[in-house]
């Protein structure tokens, strides 16, 4: 089976495969119906026919075998995500992280997290943080209906979803005057960093989880050096994590930073 698959995720139980090119449908089929024996909780199996792209981050899935689905229900760390794979990015791997920044997060804080999905950074704050509230904004309506589903099934009342997109939501937010006292950006792979957005909503004191791409950090701090000297600010670095790689050679990295001015 190992020979025949070249990646592997559970969400909930659907299992996702992705092949190597030239594989057989035959062959397909075969590895398939082995994940459902090995993987018990598994019921549902997908191949992933093409990567992530867009601003919603989606891909596409083809049916391969056992309960003919799409939508799922995942739990991790106690809580609990429903949602549809073709329609809503949602990434496993980063349960670690989640559970981590919830354990950054204060009682008497707001939070904000930006491109929300279907919300799993929020709820893990939300229900084991409890702060004051959790505002999550995503741009993609169904993952904004599933990450309302998701704060009743999780028993919340103390996160808030906004449908739209961080560029024109936060600057209506920034337009009350309302600040945050910890910012997660979990970013899709884009150009654009959206620091400036977060300085619009952020304060003195401001901790700021900010991810993104590249194969080393110094050109990750590069991106973020240029849009501190736009703005005019200054910042305290506190951590550099590395938090998964997502092709060869190529990482996903967290830097979390405090906002001095």
């Amino acid at each position: 089976m190992k020979k025949q698959i070249s990646g592997l995720d559970i969400i909930g139980n659907i299992a996702i495969l992705k092949f190597p090119e030239g594989t057989k449908a035959g062959e397909k089929k075969q590895a398939a119906r082995n994940i459902l024996k090995t993987i018990k909780n598994a019921k549902t199996v997908l191949e992933k026919i093409e990567k992530v792209k867009g601003r919603l981050r989606t891909y596409k899935t083809k049916f391969l075998f056992g309960v003919r689905t799409k939508e799922t229900i995942h739990n991790e760390s106690g809580c609990s995500f429903k949602l549809n794979i073709d329609s809503c990015y949602f990434s496993p791997r980063l349960s670690n992280e989640r559970l981590e920044i919830a354990k950054e997060i204060k009682k008497s804080e707001n939070v904000l997290v930006m491109f929300a999905g279907v919300s799993p950074f929020s709820i893990v704050i939300a229900k084991f943080a409890k702060p004051k509230k959790v505002t999550s904004i995503e741009l993609g309506k169904a993952c904004c209906k599933y990450a309302k589903e998701n704060i009743k099934l999780n028993r919340l009342n103390n996160l808030e979803i906004i449908q739209g997109d961080v560029k024109k939501v936060i600057p209506k937010l920034a337009r009350k005057r309302i600040k945050f006292d910890k910012i997660i950006m979990p970013r899709p792979q884009l150009k654009e960093t959206f620091l400036h957005e977060a300085f619009l909503v952020s304060k003195k004191g401001t901790k700021i989880f900010y991810y993104d791409f590249d194969r080393n950090p110094q050109d990750v701090f590069e991106r973020i050096n240029s849009v501190l000297e736009k703005e005019k600010k200054k910042i305290k670095v506190v951590k550099v994590k590395k938090a998964g790689e997502i092709a060869p050679y190529k990482y996903r990295f967290r830097v979390d930073f405090i906002i001095l001015n």
